[in-house]
């Protein structure tokens, strides 16, 4: 599950230092608050999620919740997140040594991203992400508690899972995947072609279900492994899974996030923890009533996947091309025209499931 890595670049002392000083106010923290430890069972490896109190549990933990760890018992930990928050902790972030100049491209921050060391802080957003390569250590911070966005309530510590996984065949991926009897689809697109009502409408129909935003690839084994059990759907779409509306976990700010669900609490027994990919799919919504799949190329399976995926991950666009391009190479490929009847667009879907 590995792939060479990058000749190693030495880190700046700089970066090294700061991120040595974001892991000691962490300390602080949990001195002053208490440490809470939670761990995951991400593709069999056991992740650990270190909480500066239970501040932050509430937004980062929903999603992530049908994958605590219970069959990985003395399993090796493989990556460390240390989270806090300063409101309620009452221990600040140490300034960084950088200026707003510094602040590149998807919150990258110049002269503190190489090959060790990645620092991402996105002004706006106002979440810091660290990730030591070499420890494998992670620290996520935030001001406070109500400063973490909706969205990444639905899919956190995304970006970094993505680091952690660069070294290896895994990769986090802007897709849905949804299936049965342990064979699954890879549902591509872009925000708007149709992913989530695709992999929804497989929910309600009774397929197994393992994410419709965000799921980790095994790119050599053609695996996919759920990540988050979060349902997003604009709210303009909500009302086509009327299932699904009194579920809504966000109701009341419907005017300005995407509706979401947690799937751990109302559908776990449809939640698949992975699943043997047959295909990926490329949804286009037509409009007419009926759905049907047509063979399409690699090259079109590449397209819905990587542009997507890159803009939201910051850093290792070529490794991520890599990936992803082996990913389409070894599996079929199939435009789906996706209809308004939703149990037919479900069985046609499952159809890819067939042995």
């Amino acid at each position: 599950m590995t792939i060479a890595r990058r000749a190693e670049a030495r880190p700046t002392l700089d970066a090294l230092e700061f991120f040595d000083a974001a892991t000691a106010a962490f300390a602080r923290a949990g001195a002053r608050v208490g440490v809470r430890e939670h761990d995951l069972d991400v593709a069999g490896t056991r992740v650990r999620l270190r909480f500066a109190g239970s501040a932050l549990e509430g937004r980062l933990l929903p999603a992530l919740a049908h994958v605590r760890a219970a069959g990985i018992e003395g399993a090796d930990v493989a990556l460390t997140v240390s989270c806090f928050d300063s409101a309620t902790t009452a221990v600040r972030m140490p300034p960084p040594p950088w200026s707003r100049a510094d602040h590149g491209p998807k919150g990258e921050i110049v002269g503190f991203n190489d090959d060790r060391i990645r620092t991402v802080f996105e002004p706006g957003v106002d979440v810091l992400n660290l990730y030591d390569e070499q420890r494998r250590a992670a620290v996520y911070w935030v001001a406070a508690p109500d400063v973490v966005p909706w969205w990444e309530s639905s899919f956190p510590f995304r970006t970094i899972l993505h680091w952690w996984a660069v070294p290896t065949s895994l990769q986090p991926l802007h897709a849905g995947c949804v299936g049965r009897h342990g064979r699954g689809v890879l549902v591509a697109g872009e925000s708007g072609a149709g992913k989530s009502t695709t992999t929804l409408a497989a929910l309600e129909a009774g397929l197994d279900y393992a994410g419709d935003d965000y799921v980790l690839v095994d790119t050599e084994a053609c695996t996919a492994y759920s990540l988050y059990s979060t349902a997003k759907l604009a709210t303009d779409n909500l009302e086509r899974f009327p299932a699904l509306v009194p579920l809504v976990a966000n109701a009341d700010r419907l005017d300005r996030e995407k509706a979401m669900v947690f799937l751990h609490d109302h559908r776990p027994e449809h939640l698949a923890a992975e699943l043997r990919l047959t295909s990926i799919v490329v949804p286009r919504v037509t409009g007419r009533p009926a759905s049907r799949l047509e063979p399409t190329s690699p090259a079109a399976a590449l397209r819905a996947l990587a542009p997507t995926t890159s803009f939201h991950l910051p850093g290792y666009g070529r490794e991520v091309f890599a990936k992803l391009t082996r990913l389409v190479r070894a599996l079929p490929c199939h435009r789906l025209d996706a209809g308004t009847d939703l149990e037919e667009l479900a069985a046609v879907l499952a159809t890819l499931t067939t042995p």
